[in-house]
């Protein structure tokens, strides 16, 4: 078993349209990175690529070029623009994760609320075009695993909307917490915070390169030239074997909480915060306290960058007293998402896959719930609908129309 991995050497530093040249250096045909990107409901944008040289090193500039865009944006604007594109839900998940990261960086940078928060520069067009292209480039390209080396964030000032900073400045500082980071020998400003939002949301894992079967490299170049140290972002993406234990799957951190005094519309709307704020999963299972109470078990999945803020969440909104942290490792199937026609409209699937067999196919249940609606049929008979249009292409021969295995003794379970 192997998975494709892509390992990214920050040493030069990185930034929002040095990781989107990488990308297309890699392989990410820059027509494909266009068109996904126009379904954004934002305009008058365009994108470009050229190749450069730094400091003999050739690389691929990706220029993002906007028109005037003074004002800045808030969550719920960024969020309207990524849900209103038509992308992959993948790609949607990703980036919200990495804008939710970024203000969250710059609300402890100004000592404000979440919601308070309005992006300048990091929430222009050129940066959302950036995060969400990344997005897109890590999706298509079938990473599946991220691994990113020591960041160099350089030094000095830099001027931005609230005035002249020093580098690193104070939201790029929260966003690198508990990073491997270096300033270097350069004085400029060599980590964005764009370009940290984005490697330290998607990063697996930190260090040097992985042992891996190298397929291809690719290179992003940054705007600056800076004499005998090339200004690129360098990628390697390959593939690593992949047994499956504790060592080399994928890490999660794990909260818990016991509850006994909250109230059932308090836990769901806990449980709708925390999904919106970036959990991977939260749940809610019946436990039979001390002195014979019923009451809750609240267990939230969470990537290792998000699970000091989500706990925090929980503490807001429960009576919680304290949680409960541990890190757990689990193994993920390859997902892609694939659409069937049917009598009642187009379906989505989620399709997971083992080593090119597909394991798991289930019809996307917002799908199959608005055609229900629309059509006036039970819901199951729209599910079973997908179902049977997928055995023709897309779950192979000899699989039953539960989405699993044939086999005797096989379950189904829920990829997160």
């Amino acid at each position: 078993m192997s998975r494709k991995i892509l390992w990214i050497d920050g040493s030069s530093g990185a930034s929002g349209d040095m990781v989107l040249g990488m990308l297309v250096d890699l392989g990410l045909p820059v027509d494909d990175l266009r068109r996904a990107l126009e379904t954004l409901p934002i305009d008058g944008w365009s994108l470009t690529e050229r190749r450069v040289e730094r400091s003999g090193v050739a690389a691929c500039k990706i220029d993002v070029h906007v028109p005037a865009d003074a004002h800045g944006r808030g969550w719920k604007q960024i969020r309207d623009i990524v849900e209103s594109a038509r992308l992959d839900l993948p790609v949607k998940q990703s980036a919200l994760a990495v804008f939710r990261r970024l203000i969250d960086a710059e609300a402890r940078a100004h000592g404000r609320a979440f919601e308070e928060i309005h992006l300048h520069e990091a929430g222009g067009i050129d940066a959302i075009v950036d995060v969400v292209g990344a997005c897109v480039g890590f999706h298509a390209l079938g990473v599946e695993r991220i691994v990113v080396s020591r960041l160099t964030t350089g030094f000095g000032t830099v001027r931005c909307a609230h005035g002249v900073y020093p580098v690193p400045g104070p939201a790029t500082l929260n966003l690198v917490r508990g990073i491997p980071v270096e300033a270097g020998s350069i004085e400029a400003e060599r980590l964005t915070p764009t370009g940290a939002a984005i490697l330290t949301t998607l990063a697996d894992a930190w260090g040097t390169m992985p042992a891996l079967e190298v397929e291809t490299n690719g290179y992003g170049s940054g705007c600056a030239d800076f004499g005998e140290t090339p200004n690129v972002l360098r990628g390697v993406l390959g593939r690593e074997d992949l047994e499956i234990d504790a060592q080399t799957t994928r890490s999660v951190v794990v909260i818990e909480t016991n509850l006994d005094d909250a109230t059932p519309q308090a836990l769901a709307f806990t449980i709708e915060r925390l999904l919106d704020d970036g959990a991977l999963d939260a749940m809610i299972s019946p436990a039979l306290m001390k002195k014979g109470r019923p009451g809750h078990l609240l267990t939230i999945l969470a990537r290792p960058a998000d699970a000091d803020r989500l706990g925090r969440i929980v503490l807001a909104e429960t009576p919680a007293l304290g949680l409960r942290f541990r890190r757990e490792h689990r193994v993920e199937l390859e997902r892609r998402f694939e659409t069937v026609s049917t009598p009642f409209g187009t379906i989505r699937l989620k399709v997971g896959t083992l080593e090119g067999e597909t394991l798991n196919v289930w019809p996307e249940y917002e799908d199959c719930a608005a055609a229900a609606r629309n059509h006036g049929v039970p819901f199951v008979q729209v599910q079973q609908a997908a179902l049977s249009a997928a055995r023709q292409g897309v779950i192979p021969d000899g699989r039953n129309e539960t989405g699993s295995g044939a086999a005797e003794g096989r379950t189904e379970e829920t990829q997160l």
